[in-house]
């Protein structure tokens, strides 16, 4: 069958009959995901994606065959052999399918779980980060990511580095806690690798330009940061005397504990490094217009009135970690072009929640 609408100057490539007989033909050929690679070697001119469905029923495993040529037009073609699972069965669920943890026997559906990230704990960005991987596993499902035995060891050491995980023992704690057993474990560092390889194939040859239009935004600011209770009752050794006046240095540090002490300053992190882009067009001005050693404020943020002593002001390079910022802006700006055109379905609460999901 056919998505939608299929163009006239597609039908040739569509109907192609070798295309149409080597996708049926991996399709029953009991192999489909070990020859999915060389379907697409042999035809080059479509994409090909194969969806792997796991019937809860009865265990068995079922493929289909998306090929899209490059007008968009899409045909989909699914093989089933006489000792399968008959259709009218095929998404037959399970009552347990839908529990997603059992604790001392007190169960949770997987709505319960998505409404207590989504709303109980105030965590939506976890419903947002589903979505996302969804529209990442798409794209990678279509050209996978291919990884040597040594790119894969150098994933799986920086898996763990980020983790902590520095050794064998701190390594099966972690799964153990987890419940991961080691190919879960791999499948997860190959994954992350992917979305790494993939972050650089959507921003390749846009950083440069990004950077030329961009480059200020991540200029950097080291400053000491103080957030006030109450900006009325600020304490005179906070304030500078003068417009571009330097604090003598360490007094802003002592009169920033002697204002916390009073209950003036608001417990937080002191040494900050600020990108000029995280900052509101007024704070990065004054913060960014100073010289180093000068108190600038108080500047009104959503936690408060802050003071800030500038240290020192840094301008952007494109070096390696400035690269990589870049390439995660491009991606996650690449990310919400898929997700406003994507059709987007929860299986759990209202029909006006999916409907909503849909909506750029």
């Amino acid at each position: 069958m056919t998505d939608g609408q299929v163009p006239a100057d597609a039908v040739p490539t569509m109907t192609d009959g070798q295309v149409l007989a080597d996708a049926v033909r991996l399709l029953s050929g009991g192999t489909a995901e070990r020859d999915l690679d060389a379907f697409r070697a042999d035809h080059p001119q479509v994409r090909a994606r194969l969806i792997r469905q796991r019937e809860e029923y009865d265990g068995s495993l079922h493929h289909a065959l998306l090929v899209k040529d490059q007008a968009g037009s899409t045909v989909s073609l699914s093989w089933c052999p006489g000792t399968a699972l008959p259709w009218p069965l095929r998404g037959v669920h399970r009552a347990a399918e839908h529990l997603l943890l059992r604790v001392n026997g007190v169960d949770t559906p997987v709505a319960r779980a998505i409404a207590c990230l989504d709303f109980i704990w105030d965590e939506s960005r976890v419903a947002d980060r589903l979505v996302t991987d969804s529209l990442v596993r798409e794209v990678l499902e279509e050209a996978p990511e291919r990884f040597t035995d040594a790119e894969l060891q150098e994933a799986m050491n920086a898996f763990r580095r980020a983790r902590g995980l520095l050794t064998a023992e701190a390594t099966r704690t972690w799964m153990d806690r987890n419940r991961i057993t080691h190919a879960e474990l791999e499948e997860l560092v190959i994954a992350e690798a992917s979305v790494a390889r993939l972050r650089t194939r959507v921003a390749a040859g846009h950083v440069e330009e990004w950077f030329a239009e961009h480059g200020p935004e991540l200029d950097i600011a080291r400053v000491v940061q103080l957030t006030l209770t109450d900006a009325d009752r600020l304490v005179p050794e906070l304030t500078e005397p003068e417009p571009a006046q330097a604090t003598p240095p360490g007094a802003f540090l002592g009169a920033a504990e002697r204002a916390f002490a009073k209950g003036e300053a608001l417990p937080g992190p002191l040494f900050v490094t600020l990108r000029r882009g995280e900052l509101s067009p007024e704070a990065a001005e004054r913060v960014f217009g100073a010289a180093p050693g000068t108190v600038v404020g108080p500047v009104e943020t959503g936690d408060g009135p802050v003071l800030f002593k500038v240290l020192a002001i840094v301008p952007a390079v494109l070096d390696g970690p400035v690269r990589d910022q870049i390439e995660r802006r491009l991606f996650a700006e690449w990310i919400e072009r898929r997700r406003s055109t994507a059709k987007i379905e929860w299986f759990w609460g209202t029909t006006d929640r999916t409907g909503s999901s849909n909506r750029p």
